[in-house]
């Protein structure tokens, strides 16, 4: 019998423990099951963890900021400071898209009706398909019973559904103002309970560590690429206003949270320029121009200035961010959308500074750069066998 299958002579046998290693195979299926289980916890509890989660970017973009002044001044003072700039400029786009978007929304109507005149000529293929499936209906609804009503149930309107996420999107905005408040002024008592809750010199070191470059190097990514897109913004309003587009501070505004979505908004954007220099100039060649405008600035700043300033260290998977926002944006809708990219990014640099998670960063990671590959060791040639 071999030390291992003993029973402890002043033990009982029935409370010996017995060491359980549980493996890929049914680790893998765990994982996805938390997974799941966490989002749909999201999906739920989306009043609450929404702002939390908007608060944790916010605070995370304001940290360099925060701790140039707590070097200066008292932290409260600072995090006060910050979040009082944030809120006016909250307060100030507030102010200044209120007509624009009003009213955008009231001739919503008269804008289909113009677009759709624009694009008469574009829909007479489509024609022969749209009456034959009116004949279709027609027939069914001869051959239905008389006597059956045909009840239509009729969705609010565009006016009734604003004025409802009116109340959701203010108190979510308020709580999260007040929750970077309190992280901003409580940033160093993150360290100290790290330092604490680590049981060795050489775990607080290391957590410390970790935690250290986590948050610098996402607070960084953060803040730099959100000055990048405001300036990205200014340049959009600029060139709509002389272009003659209705509303160039919509479009800038427009322009900075769409930025925020590589791919996704540079695609948004052009489409929408397009549409709108439709209905704004009788010149079908005039037309295309502020479509093409924003396709070439955007050109511009992702593939010239943004890899210039922020290198190629978080490039990212593009098929990872199309699935990020798609995932978001199913559970939180638009504010899901705009913070897919800013989690992902999180995400990724959380994967590649923990060990257990490095595989995870890998497939997030963008293409490795040439000089990257070409500080790889040669691989071995493996004889083939004939």
């Amino acid at each position: 019998m071999s030390a291992d299958d003993q029973t402890p002579i002043n033990g009982d046998p029935a409370t010996t423990k017995i060491p359980v290693k549980v493996g890929s195979g049914v680790k893998a299926p765990l994982i996805i099951m938390a997974t799941i289980s966490v989002l749909a916890v999201f999906d739920y509890a989306e009043s609450l963890i929404l702002p939390v989660v908007l608060a944790f970017v916010v605070s995370l973009t304001l940290t360099p900021i925060n701790l140039w002044l707590q070097r200066r001044i008292w932290p409260g003072l600072s995090a006060f400071i910050l979040v009082a700039a944030v809120t006016l400029a909250l307060a100030m786009a507030a102010l200044t898209l209120a007509q624009p978007i009003t009213g955008f929304v009231n001739d919503a109507p008269s804008i289909g009706r113009q677009l759709k005149e624009r694009l008469e000529q574009f829909r007479k293929p489509v024609e022969t398909i749209t009456e034959a499936s009116k004949e279709v209906e027609e027939i069914t609804k001869a051959t239905s019973d008389p006597l059956v009503r045909e009840v239509v149930l009729r969705e609010p309107g565009l006016l009734n559904r604003a004025a409802s996420n009116i109340g959701n999107i203010a108190s979510t905005l308020v709580v999260a103002i007040a929750l970077t408040y309190f992280l901003l002024v409580t940033n160093r008592l993150i360290y100290e309970k790290i330092v604490h809750a680590s049981p060795k010199l050489s775990d607080k070191k290391r957590s410390l560590m970790v935690v250290n470059n986590i948050v610098t190097t996402v607070s960084k990514y953060l803040l730099t690429i959100t000055i990048i897109n405001a300036c990205f913004g200014l340049t959009i309003a600029l060139v709509m206003f002389l272009l003659g587009m209705p509303s160039p501070a919509l479009w800038g505004v427009a322009a900075f949270l769409l930025n925020y979505l590589p791919f996704v908004g540079s695609l948004v954007g052009t489409s929408s320029g397009v549409l709108m220099g439709l209905l704004t100039y009788n010149d079908p060649i005039w037309a295309v121009v502020p479509g093409l405008a924003y396709f070439t600035i955007t050109t511009i700043e992702g593939n010239f200035i943004t890899p210039h300033i922020l290198g190629h260290r978080l490039e990212v998977n593009p098929v990872a961010i199309l699935l990020s926002i798609a995932l978001w944006g199913f559970i939180w809708g638009v504010a899901g959308v705009i913070l897919a990219v800013p989690i992902l990014i999180i995400v990724k640099v959380m994967s590649d500074n923990i060990p257990e998670m490095q595989l995870f960063g890998t497939f997030l990671s963008g293409p490795t750069p040439l000089a990257e590959e070409e500080d790889q060791p040669p691989q071995m040639d493996v004889p083939q066998l004939p």
